[in-house]
């Protein structure tokens, strides 16, 4: 790319980005336009004052002031101060105000376009560098809405006023002795300005880095104090700071250069304006009433000229930041609604997959290769597999955590592309591998998707997952905070918990991606019972009747009872069929059920002789599992 086309994007990404401030201008012009006006006016009046005491000077001078005038420039002065507080104060309410709307705006879009956003994007983005950019990012903006707009108006009106008050009432030359010095300011801007603005972007990331230092380490406080690694995560964070200051104090040197340059340039002006104004006086060509009052203009220039370099300086920093910001709101998910006519009809069951491969952008390697299966409303099927043979992969793809390819995935008949995503997923109770739980209390956990909580509901929820009397022993019960991600709570509680609000949920389809891991077996038996019977209730009971239930799991305990298994190897369906055909086959299944039973003798004698006695008598599957876990191979046989 050539140098032209690099700072073509990036002036494009720099218009972008104060597109975001001047749309939300625009649509509050109303506003704005008063407090802009409100500010500016409180400005040109205070421009009067010298003036004023110019005359004042020369009236004195020429003996003709008496005690009635003295009284009369007073209280004109008097009034001009209060009406340049009235107004300014009014006037930056207003516009303070709209910069507050801004901030609450901007951290409400960002959360919004968050939750869009498809997982790959998680994962290719760091935690801390989101938070920077809701906290850091968009408290930048708002010093540009508020406090820029508000000096801004403040200083250019006084500029201005000031500028045509001593053009017009002192002589023209001495007006430009004192404004030559200037227009240099200009050239500053050009030189400091794009590397205030990279200096900006640079601290910006650095507190991302920061911030994302600080969660992984609070998230992982147990794994850091299980290692006695707190030395080392100290110094990682110490060194995180030391990035921010040094970038911070890069920062500063560049504003305060800035900030210092654009006073000298007016401190030179007054040092011309005293020696030329000065000859001007002796020599008779103006009075000593209006080199004072020049003077007076020339100190009253200080303040807006520091305002105008506060206003850029803001500009300048606030730059990165609202690209960052842009950049994010612009992001498209990689997963959307289809354009097409949707069927937006509730889901009813009856899952079909069909012929389904799969595999990640950015990746020639297939995940998923021709896997096809059928569920119908009251049935299981069970999903087992070694790590990375694809089952979470299955399950974000019914969930279209990630698209499947059209054609391959069906509910009720029709392509799952086809359903918008929010009926979806509105039709779908999914508990993830880590039972993950928010920062609230346990009853706000149950009842995650019902806006309006009932108890009753969600202790029946928590009884069929055996939790209920565990949360009855709590402090506060139903009412108990859990602490983040749940750290109050077992392995287990988390799980049983997070099954009950699937069930609370009440969706047509459950999945469970191995969410029974840190359960014993016996309460673990106990769920899955009350599970069958919950998934093949009858119309008029108090759940939704005939649900359609996947069960992915590593212990094969949690599958057995399904209507169907399939191994999963490779990405591929390598077996398939229920508990006693599988232990028949003596393949990759019946492997791992005897060597999770604790038996280590060859799987082919053992399978031969489940086979042969399955004509005569076929065993019951909880006797089986009992006679397994105890290690009487022989009994289950």
């Amino acid at each position: 790319m050539s140098s032209f086309s690099r700072s073509k994007t990036k002036k494009n990404k720099e218009m972008s980005g104060l597109l975001v401030v001047g749309s939300y201008i625009k649509r509050n012009w109303v506003v704005y336009s008063a407090g802009i006006s409100l500010v500016a006016a409180g400005s040109l009046v205070s421009a009067q004052i010298p003036r004023l005491l110019g005359r004042f000077t020369d009236s004195l001078r020429n003996g003709t002031l008496g005690t009635s005038d003295i009284s009369g420039y007073v209280w004109l002065i008097v009034t001009i101060g209060v009406v340049r507080v009235s107004a300014g104060w009014c006037g930056r309410i207003l516009v303070h105000r709209k910069g507050r709307q801004l901030t609450y705006r901007l951290r409400k879009e960002l959360f919004e376009k968050w939750v869009t956003l498809s997982p790959s994007y998680y994962h290719r983005n760091s935690v801390g560098d989101m938070i920077s950019h809701a906290l850091s990012d968009v408290e930048v903006v708002r010093e540009l809405v508020s406090q820029g707009i508000n000096q801004g108006a403040s200083g250019f009106a006084m500029l201005l006023g000031v500028i045509w008050l001593m053009a017009v009432h002192v002589d023209w030359r001495l007006t430009l002795a004192g404004l030559g010095p200037l227009l240099f300011i200009p050239l500053l801007v050009k030189w400091l300005g794009p590397r205030i603005r990279m200096q900006s972007q640079r601290s910006q990331e650095a507190l991302g880095a920061m911030a994302q230092t600080t969660e992984e380490v609070i998230g992982g406080i147990r794994a850091v104090k299980a290692f006695g690694t707190e030395q080392v995560v100290i110094s990682r964070f110490e060194s995180r700071v030391d990035a921010i200051v040094e970038e911070k104090m890069h920062l500063v040197h560049l504003t305060a250069l800035f900030g210092s340059l654009v006073p000298l340039m007016v401190n030179l002006g007054f040092i011309f304006v005293l020696a030329y104004g000065g000859f001007l006086v002796t020599i008779k060509v103006i009075s000593l009433g209006d080199f004072v009052a020049f003077t007076l203009y020339l100190a009253m220039l200080r303040q807006p000229m520091e305002q105008m370099g506060n206003v850029l300086n803001v500009v300048q920093r606030s730059g990165a930041s609202l690209n960052r910001i842009d950049h994010l709101l612009h992001v498209i998910p990689e997963v959307l609604d289809r354009k097409a006519p949707l069927q937006d009809t509730p889901l009813q069951g009856n899952l079909q997959v069909k012929g389904l491969s799969f595999s990640y952008s950015g990746s020639n390697r297939e995940v998923l290769h021709d896997i096809s299966f059928s569920v119908k409303p009251g049935q299981t099927l069970g999903i087992i597999g070694v790590m990375g043979s694809g089952k979470s992969t299955l399950a974000d793809l019914l969930l279209r955590m990630y698209d499947p390819p059209e054609g391959t995935v069906f509910i009720d008949g029709v392509d799952i592309l086809q359903f918008p995503l929010a009926r979806l997923r509105d039709g779908i109770a999914y508990v993830p591998q880590d039972g993950f739980l928010f920062s609230t209390t346990v009853l706000e956990n149950v009842t995650f998707s019902d806006e309006y909580p009932d108890r009753q509901k969600a202790e029946r929820c928590a009884g069929i997952t055996a939790v209920h009397k565990n949360i009855m022993g709590f402090p506060d019960q139903y009412d108990t905070e859990i602490g983040e991600r749940g750290v109050r709570l077992s392995g287990g509680q988390k799980q049983r918990i997070a099954i009950a609000r699937m069930i609370y949920k009440d969706a047509p389809f459950q999945i469970m991606d191995d969410s029974l891991s840190a359960v014993d077996t016996s309460t673990e038996r106990l769920i899955l019972n009350n599970l069958r019977e919950l998934s093949k209730s009858h119309p008029g009971s108090q759940e939704s009747a005939l649900k359609v239930t996947l069960i992915i799991s590593h212990r094969l305990s949690a599958v057995q009872h399904a209507d169907e298994i399939v191994v999963l190897d490779d990405g591929k369906i390598v077996e398939r069929g229920s508990h006693l055909s599988l232990i028949a086959q003596g393949g990759i299944y019946a492997e791992q059920w005897f060597m999770q039973a604790g038996k280590n003798e060859d799987v082919d004698l053992e399978a031969s002789t489940l086979e042969a006695g399955r004509d005569s008598s076929q065993p019951d599957l909880d006797i089986e599992m009992e006679a397994l876990e105890a290690g009487r191979l022989e009994e289950a046989s």
